[in-house]
């Protein structure tokens, strides 16, 4: 009798059984046989995506991302970059073993391997190479895997050092994207002169443009999060301009978005009634009186997040939703520290302090 193989399965059943392997099993099975990776190839729908140069480096890059404030009533497509180790990692590590190498490697464990779709890629020995060397090596190998799955990618989260022309042209060929998470962090800011970062700020500025002109997702996107990008109003606005299907927005640390945001989204923007989900975090964008108008607009709205903008007081955000907005939930402005020498509160994620510990 002949043994049956898992290969000898339905081609499409198989790319379905293999959508929900995590990634590292994903290219294992990749490595067993020509027609397996073409399958895995096939099948790689979700991933996450970041490079480091110390593994230090990579645990303090993941503690040091935007914490959402994920809706509690209302389906997240980021519910999973919610840091889940806040919570955890502490009480995971012992505090008698915290210097030890082995509670290191814990943390690691946990704080690089937590997501299955997650790749975390270390360069070794990057301290051998200069920063312009590092950052043309991180710009090709995200660019070659994004180029690569190009056909299957649906859910993509990357961790870029910065956002270049190249990799947006990568970016913009992935027809069956629907969720996209660009955070981006430079690990060498503080070691670059001024003039090499103008001229990576300059060069994300025309990144931008290329999404915003050319995405081939951009009607389709479902969910969309930017983080620490130079990406402003307009191109915010050109990018989701022809999209009707957004239910989830978040702009976090994107200081050239201004006010102009509040009337594209509640005022101009065509796919402004299916929006869920929106956070605007840590950007000081403006909130005036007549922007509370705009707000209103967005009438589909479950969940609103203004953390870090500048605007009157919490109570006027209140009393606006109980009378009119009526969002379900809603966090308004926190008091702005911007222009005063005394901030308005410090907040320490107990992750990032078991981290420093054990360092």
């Amino acid at each position: 009798m002949k043994s049956s193989t898992l290969l000898a399965l339905p081609p499409e059943l198989l790319v379905h059984i293999l959508s929900f392997l995590p990634v590292k099993s994903l290219l294992k099975f990749s490595e067993t046989s020509h027609a397996s990776h073409a399958l895995a190839t096939s099948s790689l729908h979700t991933l996450s995506l970041s490079i480091h140069t110390t593994r230090i480096g990579g645990i303090m890059s993941r503690l040091g991302a935007t914490t959402l404030p994920i809706p509690k009533d209302t389906a997240s497509a980021f519910a999973s970059a919610r840091n889940p180790l806040s919570a955890s990692l502490a009480e995971s590590i012992p505090r008698s073993s915290r210097s030890s190498q082995s509670s290191f490697a814990l943390a690691e464990d946990s704080i690089l391997h937590c997501d299955p779709h997650a790749v975390h890629v270390l360069i070794p020995d990057a301290h051998t190479f200069d920063p312009s060397t590092l950052l043309a090596f991180h710009n090709a190998l995200i660019s070659s895997v994004i180029t690569r799955h190009k056909t299957t990618l649906r859910h993509l989260d990357l961790s870029l050092w910065s956002l270049t022309p190249q990799i947006a042209h990568a970016l913009k060929a992935l027809p069956a994207l629907r969720t996209l998470s660009l955070r981006i962090e430079d690990p060498h800011a503080r070691s670059t002169s001024r003039r090499i970062r103008l001229a990576h700020r300059l060069e994300e500025c025309v990144a931008w443009d290329i999404l915003a002109e050319d995405a081939g997702w951009a009607a389709a996107l479902r969910a969309l999060r930017i983080d620490g990008a130079q990406i402003g109003t307009a191109q915010l606005g050109r990018i989701l301009s022809c999209n009707r299907l957004c239910r989830e927005l978040w702009v976090c640390k994107c200081h050239n978005v201004d006010r102009g945001v509040w009337r594209y989204l509640g005022g101009e923007w065509k796919g402004r009634k299916g929006l869920q989900v929106l956070g605007v975090l840590k950007s000081f964008v403006d909130v005036e009186e007549e922007d509370l108008r705009f707000i209103g607009g967005l009438d589909g709205l479950k969940f609103l997040a203004l953390q870090g903008c500048n605007g009157p007081d919490n109570d006027v955000f209140d009393e606006r939703n109980r009378d009119v907005w009526h969002i379900p939930e809603l966090i308004p402005p926190q008091p702005s520290s911007r222009g005063s020498s005394v901030p308005a509160f410090i907040e320490v994620d107990p992750a990032y302090q078991a981290a420093l510990n054990i360092a």
